[in-house]
C-alpha cells in the first residue's frame, strides 16, 4: 500500500507499507535520493525493503513534486538536512534507517552525525563525504549555458552507465526524468555539494554505516570510500566493480538485498568494521 502528501516543507513524500502484521514492529527506512532524479529511483529496492519496513521515500528539494526554490535561492547543507529530517520525523518517534544516494548520501552522513538519537543506521550509495574529491560538478554551469539540459543529460547518462547496464524502459525512464532537471536546481545543489566537507564530524558517527561504492564512478573516486570506512567507528564497505554512479538504480536489486540484510544485522546489534566483496 502507497500513500504520498506534501510536507509543511514543500516536499511530496510517499509512504509504501508492505510489511505483514509479524513485522510491523520493525523501524522505518527513510529514502533520500541525490541530483537529476525523483524518488521513483529507489522502486527497485522496494519490493525487498518494504516487505520487512515501512518505507518513505521523498523527492529531493527543486525535483519531482516537491517545492521548486526561486533561481536567487541559497543552496545550503543545514537546508537539505532541514528537508530530511523533516521526512524521518514524519517517519515515526524512534530511530528510523536511512538510505541514501550521490547527494542524498552525504545528507544521510550529516543527519546521522548531527540527529545520533533518532537514526538507527545509514546506508549510502556513491556517496561523497568531502566535495575536494568530486569530479566534474564545477563545470555544470558551464554546460547548462552553453549546450541546455539535454546535451547535459546525454553526457549524464555515460557517466552514470556503463554501456548495456540497463534494459531500453530503464533507459528511457532515467533519461525522461533526467531531462526535467531545472538548471538553477542541478548547478545550485552541484555547486554546494562540491563546496561540502564533513571530515571534521565524521568521527562522530556512531550508528551503523553500509556503504556500497561502484569502482568507476566518474564523480567520486572509490578511494572516498575506503577512506569514509576508516574515519566512522562502525563501517562497512561493498565495492560494486565494472559499475559507475548510477549504482543504485542499475544494480537496484542487488543493492537492496546488500541494504536489507545490513538493516537486519543493525536491528539485531550485529554489525561492525568490515569490507565486503561483492
Amino acid at each position: 500500500m502507497s500513500d504520498s502528501q506534501l510536507t509543511a516543507r514543500g516536499l511530496a513524500v510517499a509512504m509504501t507499507d508492505l510489511t505483514p502484521p509479524w513485522a510491523r514492529s520493525s523501524r522505518p527506512v527513510v529514502f533520500h535520493h541525490g541530483i537529476g532524479t525523483n524518488r521513483d529511483v529507489w522502486a527497485g529496492w522496494l519490493p525487498r525493503i518494504a516487505a520487512s519496513h515501512r518505507c518513505f521515500r521523498f523527492d529531493t528539494r527543486g525535483y519531482g513534486q516537491s517545492l521548486v526554490p526561486p533561481k536567487d535561492h541559497t543552496w545550503t547543507m543545514d537546508e537539505m538536512l532541514a528537508d530530511l529530517m523533516e521526512v524521518v520525523d514524519l517517519a515515526g518517534k524512534g530511530p528510523v534507517h536511512l538510505i541514501g544516494e550521490s547527494l542524498g548520501g552525504t545528507v544521510v552522513l550529516l543527519a546521522a552525525i548531527r540527529h545520533p538519537e533518532k537514526i538507527a543506521s545509514a546506508t549510502v550509495s556513491n556517496t561523497a563525504f568531502k566535495g575536494a574529491g568530486i569530479q566534474h560538478v564545477k563545470s555544470w554551469r558551464d554546460e547548462f549555458r552553453k549546450a541546455g539540459v539535454r546535451a547535459w543529460s546525454r553526457t549524464m547518462m555515460e557517466r552514470r552507465f556503463v554501456s548495456g547496464v540497463l534494459n531500453e524502459a530503464q533507459r528511457s525512464w532515467f533519461e525522461t526524468e533526467q531531462d526535467k532537471s531545472l538548471d538553477h536546481v542541478t548547478v545550485g545543489l552541484g555547486e554546494m555539494l562540491a563546496a561540502a566537507d564533513l571530515s571534521a564530524e565524521l568521527s562522530k558517527l556512531k550508528c551503523p554505516l553500509l556503504v556500497l561504492m561502484p569502482d568507476r564512478s566518474p564523480f567520486v573516486p572509490a578511494r572516498m570510500a575506503a577512506d569514509l570506512i576508516d574515519l566512522v567507528p562502525q563501517a562497512e564497505l561493498v565495492m560494486f566493480p565494472g559499475v559507475r554512479h548510477g549504482l543504485p538504480f542499475s544494480h537496484a536489486v542487488e543493492c537492496a538485498d546488500r541494504a536489507a540484510t545490513f538493516i537486519e544485522r543493525a536491528e539485531r546489534g550485529d554489525t561492525g568494521r568490515a569490507r565486503l566483496p561483492k
